[in-house]
């Protein structure tokens, strides 16, 4: 584990066994962009979770948890164990990174998962302040940073999230459960603002309720081997 020190980017590349539970020293040098930042492109989700103040590589074998207000970066890293969030504090995962647990975020500012896997391991985010990207679907756009599609050994769960939701582009081995969320600024535009379901391929049932406005595909059509309910149908 490298020193700290003011102003300098934590980055940890390590194998332990101990349960981690890192408050990171130092406040983002970067500025934290919302689901509404007028920075962002119009025709492509962008990521959240612009800065890290942990990032961990290589191999690590416990559980993680991640505290407010940190945005911990997880990098080409083969996780055993599972990563919680605590509300106030953000996740990227990257990479190609693989999970070996669950990922569970209540209250989180932010939520970045691209190009990476669990296994055995489902993802649930709730109650997020901050855009949630699980795949993005290879939406295009100028400022577009590709979020390459997932495979999740698992059931993804997202509900009553504030923030702005997209799950793209993901092959996901258990069901798929979006309910709930609100957009913000009613979900105009779509991209960072609705809630977006699109190209992904789901073995389980898939499940939209109550979403504010409802789920879209925003034109790339979903394969729902298990089946659809509620806004989902037709997606």
């Amino acid at each position: 584990m490298n020193d700290v020190r003011p102003g300098i980017t934590k980055k940890v590349g390590v194998a332990a066994t101990s349960t981690l539970a890192v408050a990171a020293l130092l406040m983002a040098t970067m500025p934290f962009a919302s689901a509404t930042g007028s920075r962002l492109s119009r025709t492509s989700d962008q990521a959240a979770t612009t800065h890290c103040d942990t990032t961990i590589t290589g191999r690590f074998h416990a559980v993680i948890n991640v505290p407010a207000p940190y945005t911990f970066c997880l990098v080409k890293l083969m996780q055993t164990g599972a990563v919680n969030v605590a509300p106030g504090a953000a996740l990227s995962v990257t990479g190609g990174s693989v999970i070996n647990g669950a990922i569970t975020l209540v209250g989180a500012k932010a939520f970045t998962f691209c190009a990476s896997s669990t296994k055995g391991g489902a993802i649930k985010a709730s109650r997020s302040i901050g855009f949630v990207m699980i795949g993005n679907g290879g939406d295009p756009g100028l400022l577009a940073k590709p979020c390459g599609s997932n495979h999740i050994d698992g059931a993804v769960t997202l509900n009553g999230n504030k923030g702005g939701v997209e799950v793209g582009g993901s092959f996901i081995v258990g069901g798929l459960t979006v309910s709930k969320n609100v957009g913000p600024n009613r979900g105009a535009p779509n991209e960072n603002h609705a809630t977006e379901v699109e190209g992904n391929t789901v073995r389980g049932l898939t499940t939209c309720a109550t979403n504010t406005p409802a789920a879209i595909n925003d034109g790339h059509k979903n394969t729902f081997t298990g089946g659809a309910r509620g806004q989902c149908v037709g997606l």
